[in-house]
């Protein structure tokens, strides 16, 4: 009995060691490390604008109307389930110029998905954005920016960049206003700069701040002579949008 006791502690601590490396471990290598992601571009004056779980259809239009009032481009970090909600609405961001990136399928947190579902989420995710564009996600950013090892691995095998942020000026639990998100990005630029936004999630109040704030927001950057940029541009990533084999429309 004893030896049986000892066979199971030590299968569970084998168990624990793998769990903590397939999650911990992935953390402390991409955002304690940095390693194989992008955090910020190379140091120009150049600032990335970069929008998380959408699309929205109350506030991506709304989002894509001060974008191009203001003559900018930016990236948006689309949540596969939210796409196949709005289609009409992700094809919008696509045909206004606007860089595509994959945030999963249903946004869920990797650490809490075991390797074959962490693969499916980065699948299902890319091919609904795909399928109601046309144009295949260029890049990848894991909800909450949390990776686990499967994520990271097929994000990279799948042809696309895994991508964080430099400069954030929300919080999920605590309303940032749009006075105070314009302050907080103008403030803490900085050359090669990727900045997170939410056109959707986020606190309940955030996307429309995100929107109110980004008139201010993108004046305030120019004004330091900052150029707003989409990622292909930060990223000297000059080839053009993927395009599936057969995108269904």
């Amino acid at each position: 009995m004893a030896k049986l006791r000892r066979a199971v502690v030590g299968a569970a601590a084998v168990a624990l060691a793998g769990a903590v490396g397939y999650t911990v471990g992935a953390y402390a290598a991409t955002e304690g490390l940095g390693i194989g992601v992008v955090r910020r571009g190379p140091a120009r004056p150049m600032v990335a604008l970069t929008f998380d779980d959408g699309p929205d259809p109350e506030y991506t239009p709304r989002i894509l109307e001060a974008l191009a009032a203001a003559g900018a481009n930016a990236t948006f970090f689309m949540v596969g389930r939210q796409v196949a909600a709005a289609a009409a609405v992700a094809r919008a961001v696509a045909a206004a110029g606007h860089d595509l990136g994959n945030h999963t399928y249903a946004h869920r947190h990797l650490w809490t998905l075991p390797p074959t579902a962490s693969v499916a989420e980065v699948d299902r995710g890319a091919a609904a954005i795909a399928n109601a564009t046309g144009v295949s996600p260029r890049y990848f950013r894991p909800p909450w920016g949390t990776f686990n090892w499967a994520a990271y691995a097929r994000a990279a095998q799948i042809g696309e960049a895994r991508i964080l942020w430099s400069v954030r000026p929300e919080g999920m639990i605590v309303a940032a206003d749009a006075p105070r998100m314009a302050a907080v990005v103008v403030r803490k630029a900085h050359r090669g700069a990727i900045v997170n936004l939410h056109d959707h999630g986020g606190h309940a109040s955030t996307p429309r701040e995100t929107w109110l704030a980004l008139p201010t927001m993108i004046a305030g950057l120019r004004d330091r002579g900052f150029q707003i940029v989409p990622l292909r541009i930060l990223l000297d990533d000059p080839l053009p949008p993927r395009r599936p084999q057969a995108a269904q429309r």
